[in-house]
């Protein structure tokens, strides 16, 4: 249901929906000098759930903190398996949202440090179901398919808080709805300043979502597990 960005142009062998929407016409190469990405990243709260991201640096031997910690928690990580691209020469932190709020995080590494702003949205039990149904049900309407039916496959489009993180709630429901990013550049993946924009190839990328459900797809999409891991 959501083709956010691939560190490679389309290396999919796999057929079918899948496939379709894996490709933008946009490469992506992963960052290997200073920077710390993405600069904005976005995720949820809600007690019943987990919603975790990632952030990623091509600094040497970074050290990790978080301006508040009652949002949330920060630890290094292993690098994620990316399809088609090598991370493992990158650094990477994983955060842990742990109540809704706004905060910092900092990345140091000798001597020079960055920052990026973390968001952490509530979302409500209702919010965490209507996203589950849309996600998972089926429908005879065509505009209605359910977003696992290509996503959740073996080969399908990896849509979780890996790829998403960096893009706000807008951005997200214009591609489900329009299969368009924003003609400005928006959002940043955890591997590089690379910002996506225009019409997805698969134009067929036009999905109905009602107004509970566009809060809902939200909340279910940012407390996917991360890809990758």
């Amino acid at each position: 249901m959501l083709r956010l960005p691939r560190p490679v142009a389309c290396a999919l062998a796999s057929l079918g929906c899948a496939a379709a929407i894996g490709c933008t016409g946009d490469v992506e190469t992963p960052t290997y000098d200073f920077g710390l990405f993405p600069e904005v990243a976005h995720s949820g709260f809600n007690p019943k759930a987990s919603f975790k991201v990632m952030f990623g640096t091509g600094a040497t031997d970074p050290s990790w903190s978080i301006a508040d910690p009652s949002i949330a928690t920060i630890a290094p990580s292993p690098p994620p398996k990316v399809s088609g691209a090598t991370v493992s020469s990158m650094s990477f932190a994983l955060v842990t949202a742990t109540k809704a709020g706004e905060t910092t995080i900092t990345m140091t590494s000798g001597g020079r440090t960055l920052t990026a702003r973390l968001v952490i949205k509530a979302y409500s039990d209702e919010d965490l179901a209507a996203g589950k149904a849309r996600y998972e049900d089926a429908s005879t309407d065509p505009a209605r398919a359910p977003c696992a039916s290509c996503h959740a496959k073996e080969g399908g489009v990896d849509h979780s808080p890996l790829k998403m993180a960096g893009f706000d709630d807008p951005t997200i429901v214009e591609v489900i709805q329009k299969a368009t990013y924003p003609a400005s550049s928006t959002g940043r993946s955890a591997t590089s300043a690379f910002a996506p924009r225009g019409p997805l190839e698969f134009t067929g990328h036009t999905w109905n979502l009602s107004e509970p459900e566009k809060s809902g797809i939200l909340a279910h999409l940012r407390s996917l597990p991360l890809g990758g891991l």
